[in-house]
Order: structure tokens, then C-alpha cells, then sequence
């Protein structure tokens, strides 16, 4: 079984173990490439530095997340957009543009909305000039975030909700606009009836697994920091949802996210 870790943070000093030893990890439990999520500048740094340790297995994704973009005034948002402009264009194995997208899940967050989504406009902006997806992270703001989508031209390579927590109507509404979603470790929650819900509304042509390591330990990990090598959890959940066995989730996981991310190419 083989499987794409559609987003994760490599980087982070919150994984268990060295690095090497994660990567390794992942490898015996059939997760064999590992798409790592950008936040600020340092994150990009340190993603090139791991795809040149980890060739063909770590993948770049270059992006100013809103929770960073909270924290910004309108110079700073500035200046990173134009740092995460040069980097993606001077970055040929970038696979994608993000984290972008809209949080308000703190009283500071609901207070910069109107500055993550300027932020989000200039990440599909410069995704579509370089010809790739965009990555989107989307937390109690999902009606904003539809009103941006049905108003601003997605790239033409399309776009990712990652680690999905919503309703089935907002999972349709997703697919509907053309977009990808992503599931991880929640799935397996006990008490998320709802997600599986909106799981079973995703068709298996759109949709991807993740691990969002290290939060969103699967069950019955909670407790720990999560890990790629606990991917195989969050497909088994998925196969439950669609009544298909996990090697056919793995099958259609893996061919989406090598399509949508252009892994063969890059």
C-alpha cells in the first residue's frame, strides 16, 4: 500500500524522533511521499533544506498562513508577499501555494480577516502565474471564504481544503467550486459523526489524506504528537466511510494527490 502524506510539517520541532527517523517511519508504513505545509519564510527555508536531505519524498509548499498574516500590519503583509513571490518563482520543485485561506477562530483573527483575504487573493494570483495549486486552511470562516472563492479565479490548477472539519453541505459546496479536500486525523475521531458524514459526500476523485502532523492525532494515538507513519489510520476511516477496502483509498488517494501536486513531474 502506498501513500501520499498530502500535508504535514516536517520541520516541526514537535515531531517525536529525529527527522530521518520520521521519514523512515513513514516509509515502512507505505507513506512514501511527505507534501510539507509553508507558513512564513523560515518554514520555506527549512522545507528546501529537507526536499535536498529527502529527494523525491519531502515536497515544497510555499505560503503565508493566515494565523501569520493575523499578526501582520499592512507593511509586513507587504514585504512577505513579496519574499514568498521570489522564493516560489526562484523554487522550480515548488508542488503547490500555501497555507493561504481565512481563520477566525480568535478575536485577533476575526479582527485581520479583511487582511487574510487580501493575502488569499495574492496567493491565487501568484499560483496561477507559476502554474500551481493553491493550499487553503479554512477554520470558522467557511461563509467568507465561499464568497471569496465564488468571486476570485481559482488558479487553472485548482485548489485544496486541507483537513477538512465541516458539514456535507459545505464538503459539496467545496466539490462543487472544483476544489480537492483533504481528511486527516479527525476522521477517526469517535465523536466525529458529522465529518464522516461529510466524507461520505466527497467523490473519491477529490479527494486526499493527510496527516496535518503534528496535530490531528489520529485515534486512539490522541495524546501524542502525530506522525506520517499514522497516514494508514486516517485511510482506513476513509475506506469505512465509502465502504471500499483501504487499498482501493489508498490507490485513489495516492493518483489524486500525484495529479493534483504534479508529483510525477516535479
Amino acid at each position: 500500500m502506498r501513500l501520499v502524506d498530502a500535508h504535514c510539517h516536517l520541520n516541526s520541532d514537535r515531531l517525536q524522533g529525529d527527522v530521518a527517523e520520521v521519514v523512515r517511519a513513514a516509509a515502512e508504513a507505505g507513506v512514501e511521499t511527505l507534501v510539507m505545509a509553508g507558513v512564513d519564510a523560515a518554514c520555506w527555508r527549512s522545507q528546501q533544506a529537507l526536499a535536498t536531505r529527502f529527494p523525491g519524498v519531502a515536497r515544497m509548499v510555499f505560503g503565508l498562513h493566515p494565523q501569520v498574516v493575523a499578526e501582520l500590519d499592512r507593511a509586513g503583509l507587504d514585504d512577505g508577499l513579496a519574499e514568498l513571490e521570489r522564493m516560489a518563482r526562484g523554487e522550480p520543485a515548488l508542488v503547490a501555494v500555501g497555507e493561504t485561506g481565512l481563520d477566525r477562530f480568535t478575536p485577533e483573527r476575526r479582527d485581520s480577516v479583511a487582511l487574510q483575504e487580501e493575502s488569499m487573493r495574492a496567493h491565487f494570483e501568484l499560483a496561477d502565474a507559476i502554474g500551481r495549486p493553491v493550499v487553503l486552511h479554512l477554520l470558522k470562516a467557511h461563509d467568507d471564504a465561499l464568497r471569496v472563492l465564488k468571486d476570485a479565479r481559482l488558479p487553472a490548477a485548482g485548489g485544496v481544503v486541507h483537513s477538512f472539519s465541516g458539514s456535507a453541505e459545505l464538503a459539496r459546496a467545496y466539490v462543487k467550486l472544483g476544489l480537492h479536500v483533504s481528511f486527516c486525523g479527525s476522521l477517526t475521531w469517535p465523536q466525529s459523526r458529522r465529518l464522516r458524514a461529510a466524507a461520505a459526500e466527497v467523490p473519491l476523485d477529490r479527494v486526499l489524506v493527510e496527516t496535518d502532523s503534528p496535530d490531528q492525532t489520529p485515534h486512539p494515538h490522541q495524546g501524542e504528537a502525530n506522525r506520517p507513519a499514522l497516514l494508514p489510520l486516517v485511510a482506513q476511516a476513509l475506506a469505512d466511510v465509502h465502504g471500499v477496502d483501504v487499498a482501493e483509498i489508498a490507490r485513489r488517494t495516492t493518483e489524486n494527490a500525484t495529479r493534483f501536486y504534479s508529483l510525477s513531474s516535479s
